[in-house]
């Protein structure tokens, strides 16, 4: 087993940084978009003021880029520098980060940012599309669509039937008021779940029937729709915090590594070693990878994977793998 206490610790303070510079370009993104002007294009059926009310532009949702290129590049730099130089602390090497920057915008703009922006993308046409087949209020419409900038595709997919089926049960036919209250018969209470089922999670469907059996109000249902959304916001944005926070500190170290490869501060026999925390919730493929890879791996070589070639961790979401370097006539560590 590998001990991580200091990378964690480092990556916990990373996480950090990121999920509230998540938060704030994210908050910033739908708090720039006008909502009467979305609501003006749902009830003109204009997809093209619709695209232009939501910031979305040629594929992507320039509004989320712009506010992630501004907040969230610089943490994800911050980062990548931190541990290049925590690297050539530890293995007495040298590294100069502003050799790389200029390339690393690039990267970061390319491989981070601008994937979050479409997938933003994405999650709005999703929100839009399952919305227009029920009868909420454009306002209501607009609203959800404008949240899912937050989320990914199959989240606004999830969040817009959990919308719908509130919807649904509060304009039932068959609904009865009791102390202010709409309520509905258990038969439609069970066909408007399943109705919506596969696309809502095991939490909104636990909600949903809690709801339709202690009735629910107009006010109830708006607060029950946007705890849960802020729900599936939140885990979303902890989980791409957790995993740039680690992909980050794994490139700044790869980038030490070829650094000081290069200004012959590092022995030119080292090696990159895949390392798993060797414990019982380490996955099959990511224990392979140290197998596929018994002579560890170069500079500018990937290391071969039952998922394809990488250059370091993390090899999925929540992978807990390090990468070690050392010499082949060092003992393992």
């Amino acid at each position: 087993m590998i001990a991580l206490d200091a990378f964690d610790q480092r990556a916990a303070v990373f996480e950090a940084e990121f999920l509230e510079a998540l938060a704030q370009a994210y908050g910033g993104a739908m708090d720039a978009v006008d909502i009467n002007a979305v609501i003006a294009a749902l009830e003109a059926g204009d997809e093209a003021a619709l695209a232009n009310a939501l910031n979305i532009d040629e594929g992507v949702h320039s509004g989320l880029t712009v506010a992630l290129s501004s907040g969230l590049f610089y943490a994800l730099l911050g980062n990548i520098v931190i541990a290049m130089k925590g690297f050539a602390s530890r293995h007495k090497s040298r590294v100069n980060p502003s050799a790389d920057i200029a390339r690393l915008r690039e990267d970061i703009e390319r491989s981070i940012l601008q994937p979050m922006a479409r997938r933003s993308y994405e999650a709005i046409t999703t929100a839009h599309r399952e919305l227009q087949k029920g009868d909420m209020t454009p306002r209501d419409k607009a609203t959800l669509i404008i949240r899912s900038i937050a989320m990914a595709p199959d989240q606004a997919r999830s969040a817009a039937h959990f919308a719908r089926a509130l919807h649904e049960s509060m304009t039932a036919k068959d609904r009865s008021i009791q102390d202010g209250k709409t309520y509905v018969t258990p038969a439609t209470a069970k066909l408007i779940i399943q109705r919506h089922m596969k696309h809502l999670n095991a939490a909104q469907r636990s909600a949903l029937r809690t709801a339709f059996a202690n009735g629910l109000t107009g006010d109830g249902a708006t607060t029950l729709q946007h705890k849960h959304d802020r729900a599936l916001i939140k885990y979303r944005q902890s989980v791409i915090a957790r995993q740039e926070a680690i992909r980050t500190m794994h490139v700044g170290e790869y980038l030490a590594f070829k650094q000081g490869k290069a200004n012959r501060s590092i022995p030119r026999d080292a090696r990159r070693y895949w390392k798993t925390r060797g414990d019982e919730r380490v996955r099959h493929d990511h224990r392979m990878v140290q197998v596929m890879n018994p002579q560890g791996v170069d500079v500018g070589q990937a290391f071969q994977t039952p998922l394809g070639p990488v250059m370091h961790p993390p090899l999925e979401v929540n992978c807990r793998c390090r990468v070690v370097v050392r010499r082949p006539s060092d003992a393992d560590e």
